[in-house]
């Protein structure tokens, strides 16, 4: 195969990448607390033939967030908080791990646990959030503590970290990540809001159109190549 065609391939693939991305970023234009994500390129030098001969590859290593808070909106919901700085919210995933959220659009369950819109429980210094169903006058604080007519009940666990880019995309708008946690010194609750998408759709739609541009460009070079290979086979036969 021609050195032509292997980077043409690989363009593709990177530009379905991130055509992938984008996609997920449109979808996700009306959820609460979502981080729209961009792709990361380098360039990959390799020489699959011969060693005077290297190729450059265009190579997708990862993905980042973009860290721009999105707008506040008002519910007066007592359940629902929207953060303002760069802090996360604790979680506790199925499997019993932490994760990390921007999304604040809490509820309360039957059993009093206060869960996500996911249904995930909210965590408090000592494990998941419990209220009590006869609690009133729930109010929450800057500081994310909780309490009712008769007095505290927890305090949500909100985080921020040192590199936000270490956080990594779990799905259900979740972040996960090895990184340790720092006090949310630089982050504020503000109770009956939420935050909304920092996704920009008239971005996001200029970028899927500058995509699909580039995979039919890349595409028609492929079929050029293709059928220069095929005319110079036919040429070879004849001799």
């Amino acid at each position: 195969m021609e050195n032509s065609i292997y980077l043409a391939l690989s363009r593709q693939a990177v530009l379905k990448t991130n055509m992938d991305i984008v996609a997920n970023n449109i979808a996700n234009m009306s959820t609460s607390g979502f981080r729209a994500q961009n792709p990361l390129f380098e360039e990959y030098i390799t020489d699959p033939r011969y060693n005077d001969d290297p190729l450059s590859f265009v190579y997708d290593y990862g993905q980042y967030q973009m860290t721009s808070q999105g707008s506040i909106e008002k519910t007066d919901n007592p359940f629902n908080i929207a953060l303002n700085g760069p802090g996360f919210i604790g979680v506790q995933m199925p499997n019993g791990e932490t994760a990390y959220t921007r999304d604040g659009n809490f509820q309360k369950k039957e059993d009093g646990t206060l869960v996500t819109s996911a249904g995930l429980p909210v965590l408090g210094d000592g494990g998941p959030i419990v209220i009590s169903n006869d609690a009133t006058e729930i109010n929450i604080d800057e500081k994310g503590n909780i309490s009712d007519q008769n007095g505290p009940i927890a305090k949500i666990m909100i985080v921020e970290f040192e590199n936000i880019q270490d956080l990594t995309p779990n799905g259900n708008n979740l972040y996960i990540t090895q990184s340790n946690t720092l006090p949310a010194e630089n982050t504020k609750v503000a109770q009956g809001y939420i935050e909304g998408s920092n996704v920009n759709s008239i971005v996001e739609m200029t970028r899927m159109i500058e995509i699909l541009r580039e995979y039919k460009s890349t595409q028609r070079l492929l079929e050029s190549e293709h059928e220069r290979l095929r005319g110079a086979i036919r040429t070879l036969t004849r001799v």
